[in-house]
């Protein structure tokens, strides 16, 4: 028995009885096809709104390249034609920086080459989140080395931390974690008086994060999370954990804190 052929297209087309359509739209994730000889870059509409495009806006290759030189070493580094399930971080042409899940077939065209098939989405904001929490642990711990170290090495260990740990307090400020998350910014932004621990905090409760989850990834007490989410309270005169998510949530959402964090990137 033959099995029907099957097509990709953009744009729907009429089906027959030894063919199927497949308009790349009807695709349930976004995907990329990328055609080598040309550079030319097909989008699904979901690939749009991932990638905070508009869907009549061209996707530019050559910028992508620039803010990503990674990307044609992961071409390159394909085995056996398929990637699967890998993690990444990509600069968006729009500047935001994101951590994306992605897998990617490569096929040959005798016709039009090398085309690569890259399905992609935004990775857990709880990942996200997690990893900036666990970079206050490691800096906890590396403070923790100074009374060990000779004065060569307290002098190397002032500057690294004078190099990522900048504010006076040599706590990490958000500017220089690479897997940031808007929440954060705004977060940090709308509410000065939190610090930088309470806006962390705030980041993983605005994404929908247990409380005993919370306890886990920062390594922290449960009793810990509620004391430090009940000092949040206290400073922005809320009553309870359902209110503080309600007002960070609408913090979050609000128009005028998203073109605030446009014109930080456009700068």
């Amino acid at each position: 028995m033959n099995s029907p052929k099957v097509e990709l297209r953009l744009g729907r087309n009429i089906q027959s009885r030894d063919k199927i359509i497949v308009d790349i739209n009807e695709i349930p994730y976004p995907t990329a096809i990328f055609f080598e000889s040309s550079n030319d870059v097909i989008l699904n509409k979901r690939a749009y709104d991932t990638l905070g495009m508009r869907e009549d806006e061209t996707f530019d290759l050559k910028a992508w390249k620039k803010m990503n030189p990674y990307f044609t070493d992961i071409l390159k580094n394909e085995v056996m034609g398929v990637i699967t399930n890998q993690k990444v971080h990509v600069i968006l042409l729009n500047g935001k920086h994101e951590i994306m899940n992605y897998s990617l077939t490569h096929i040959t065209n005798p016709f039009l080459g090398d085309i690569y098939i890259i399905h992609f989405t935004k990775a857990s904001e709880k990942y996200s989140v997690a990893s900036i929490s666990s970079l206050y642990n490691i800096k906890e711990e590396i403070v923790k080395l100074k009374p060990y170290l000779n004065r060569t090495g307290k002098n190397m260990l002032d500057s690294m931390m004078k190099k990522y740990f900048r504010d006076e307090n040599q706590q990490l400020t958000l500017d220089d974690i690479v897997y940031y998350e808007k929440e954060l910014r705004v977060i940090q932004k709308a509410f000065p008086t939190l610090s930088h621990r309470e806006v962390i905090l705030c980041g993983l409760l605005v994404n929908n994060m247990e409380t005993k989850d919370i306890a886990t990834i920062t390594n922290r007490t449960l009793d810990s999370v509620f004391v430090t989410i009940h000092r949040i309270n206290k400073k922005l005169n809320i009553l309870n954990k359902k209110e503080l998510l309600d007002t960070l949530k609408e913090v979050v959402n609000n128009e005028d804190n998203d073109q605030w964090l446009v014109e930080e990137f456009d700068m």
